[in-house]
């Protein structure tokens, strides 16, 4: 019998030592045979199950490779899809609540009819962004100012070239040429009269002309300003004014007990919170209607109104105050 090494009954020397005991012999061979059988059998054994564990361990692997890869994503899915349904749900409830409390004869109020007075501030208030675009910003100030500035420069460069000149003259005036004294005031003469030339019909020239340019742009610049800024602060009273009083309307609603727009349940729910975001809501609350107040948004169900248009041009006031607006809802539901 071969188990793939040496064994005891392959030893010469146990077989000659053995030899006159032929009976226990036999016997102690087939307990070797026997004992290295079962080692056989157990690395077979330990192998088999390396083997099998090397194929969980990969089986395992291959698993959470799945669940990560599709698993997750599954189920992030299946939660917002039960999102969806509870946001559903939800608003279904509120139109049937809607429903009863108008068959019960709740009075409903419509936040948006404002009044000629309200509407008239709104409109004083949407004036402030394009007042303070006439407005010269610090930076276009600090472009004119330096334009001033680089005038004074140039002239004191050329004040310097000039004197740098008389210094050359005289050097050249109180020595030999071929005195050691003399150094380079030949070519120093030169460079100094080429730079003087250069000052004089090219820089301090175009400096002159651009510092004009400055100092008219900067007197426009305060002109504007002058004319503008009365305009601004009766802009910004406006907006105080249109806030308090429709921070006054939504309150008031809320303690009257009306039934509120639509809109504004989607939007804000039927109550500000408590704590203290409970004035970021009602200041939210207050922009909201603000913003349909000033654009004329009539759509009961969406507080903002209908979005942007393909080809709408983002930047401008409306669809910047809007993305504030909805960033400050969408704080207000975390």
């Amino acid at each position: 019998m071969s188990h793939g090494y040496a064994t005891y009954g392959d030893d010469p020397e146990f077989s000659q030592e053995y030899a006159d005991y032929p009976e226990s012999a036999d016997s102690t061979r087939r307990d070797l045979d026997e004992l290295f059988a079962a080692v056989d059998g157990l690395r077979t054994a330990v192998e088999e199950s390396d083997d099998r564990d090397r194929g969980l361990r990969k089986d395992f692997a291959d698993l959470a490779d799945r669940l990560e890869r599709g698993s997750g994503h599954r189920q992030e899915d299946r939660i917002d899809l039960l999102g969806r349904q509870l946001e559903r749900l939800q608003q279904q409830v509120q139109a049937l609540e809607r429903a009863v409390r108008v068959a019960d004869g709740v009075p409903q109020i419509n936040l948006d009819d404002v009044g000629a007075e309200t509407r008239a501030l709104a409109k004083e208030a949407a004036r402030w962004d394009d007042l303070h675009k006439e407005l010269v910003t610090k930076e276009q100030r600090a472009r004119h100012e330096q334009e001033i500035a680089r005038l004074d420069s140039v002239r004191a460069a050329h004040s310097q070239c000039d004197a740098d000149l008389l210094d050359v003259i005289g050097v050249l005036a109180s020595t030999e040429r071929s005195s050691r004294a003399r150094g380079d005031a030949d070519s120093r003469l030169r460079a100094l009269s080429t730079r003087r030339r250069t000052l004089l019909d090219e820089e301090i020239p175009a400096a002159s002309e651009a510092a004009e340019q400055a100092k008219l742009a900067l007197r426009e610049a305060d002109s504007v300003e002058a004319r503008v800024v009365p305009q601004l602060e009766r802009a910004e009273r406006a907006w105080h004014d249109l806030q308090v009083r429709l921070r006054t309307r939504i309150t008031d609603a809320l303690g009257s007990n009306a039934l509120l727009p639509t809109w504004f349940g989607h939007a804000l729910g039927v109550s500000p919170p408590a704590g203290a975001s409970g004035d970021a809501w009602i200041r939210t609350a207050a922009s909201v209607l603000a913003y349909r107040v000033t654009f004329g948004i009539k759509d009961q169900a969406l507080p903002l109104g209908p979005p942007a248009g393909e080809g709408t041009d983002t930047t401008e006031r409306r669809w910047t105050w809007r993305a504030r607006l909805e960033s400050d809802l969408d704080e207000l539901s975390l």
